[in-house]
């Protein structure tokens, strides 16, 4: 969630760990914090854990560290679901900005 509450969605390696301050310089952001699960549920339609890459979200980030890879295992709508993806499918999908936003 950015200062404003308005919601972002970050996609980046499942071992990596989210930079807010990465986050904050790349999208020009005051502040920006996780949100919670009841806004999760309430801006994507999904709960934490189980949200897709290309939910409903307008702004969307990819992590670089994400383009080397032909696939990706995502949240499936569910947090007992995943989702398998082509990279190149996502970026057609979700539009997302891409940048580096993880440690």
């Amino acid at each position: 969630m950015d200062h404003e509450g308005k919601p972002l969605l970050a996609i980046l390696p499942a071992r990596s760990r989210i930079s807010f301050r990465k986050v904050k310089a790349l999208m020009n952001l005051r502040d920006v914090r996780l949100a919670s699960p009841g806004e999760v549920e309430q801006h994507t339609g999904y709960p934490a854990g189980g949200v897709p890459p290309i939910a409903g979200v307008e702004r969307k980030i990819l992590d670089t560290r994400l383009l080397g890879n032909e696939t990706v295992i995502a949240g499936g709508g569910d947090i007992y679901k995943l989702m398998e993806i082509r990279v190149r499918d996502l970026l057609a999908l979700a539009n997302p900005i891409i940048g580096d936003i993880s440690e």
